[in-house]
C-alpha cells in the first residue's frame, strides 16, 4: 500500500485537542472525503479517525478521535499527514498528481536525457517543472513543451525549445 502527503500539522488549536493543518491541493473540498489521515512513525503508519474538519483562512483545523487535549496531539506537530493512494480522487485524462511526476526522467524528443523531475511549482499561468540535470532548469508543464508523460516508463519528454534559455 502507497502513503500520500496530503499536507503537514502547523500547530496544536483550542484546548480541545485539535490541530492547525496546511493542506497541499488547492482544492479544497477533496480534503472533506477523506475519512482517515495517517500520521508517519518510522516505517510504520497509523491511522487517524478525524472528527470534525473546519476550513478558515487558508487552513483546515482538523480534531481527531481519541485526542482530547493539546497535549496529546502535540505528537502531531510539524508531522506530515498522508492518504492511501487509493484514496484519492480519481483524476481526468492527461492529469497527474505532483507525486506521480517527481522523480521522472526528463528526455527531449530525440531520447537524450535531460535530467529528472525534481518538484514542481505552481504558477498562476501555468505549473513548471523543476528538472535537475547538469543544471537546474524550468520546464513549463504546457502542451507547447512537454510532448509526452509516460508513468509506465517513468520519463517526460519535453521538446527541445523548452531547454532553451
Amino acid at each position: 500500500m502507497k502513503y500520500i502527503p496530503v499536507g503537514k500539522v502547523v500547530a496544536t488549536y483550542g484546548v480541545k485537542g485539535a490541530v492547525k493543518f496546511k493542506y497541499y491541493n488547492d482544492i479544497y473540498d477533496n480534503f472533506y472525503g477523506y475519512t482517515s489521515l495517517y500520521v508517519k512513525d518510522g516505517s510504520r503508519y497509523t491511522r487517524l479517525e478525524p472528527t470534525e474538519k473546519r476550513f478558515h483562512n487558508g487552513f483546515f483545523y482538523i480534531g481527531f478521535k481519541g485526542f482530547e487535549t493539546p497535549e496529546e496531539v502535540f505528537c502531531l506537530l510539524s508531522r506530515e499527514l498522508f492518504v492511501r493512494e487509493e484514496d484519492l480522487p480519481c483524476l481526468e485524462t492527461d492529469e497527474y498528481y505532483d507525486y506521480q511526476l517527481i522523480g521522472l526522467d526528463v528526455v527531449d524528443r530525440k531520447h537524450v536525457k535531460v535530467g529528472k523531475v525534481k518538484d514542481l511549482m505552481h504558477m498562476k499561468t501555468n505549473d513548471l517543472l523543476v528538472v535537475v540535470g547538469e543544471e537546474e532548469i524550468f520546464i513549463p508543464l504546457t502542451e507547447e513543451f512537454v510532448c509526452a508523460i509516460d508513468l509506465q516508463e517513468s520519463k517526460i519528454v519535453v521538446d527541445e525549445s523548452a531547454l532553451l534559455v
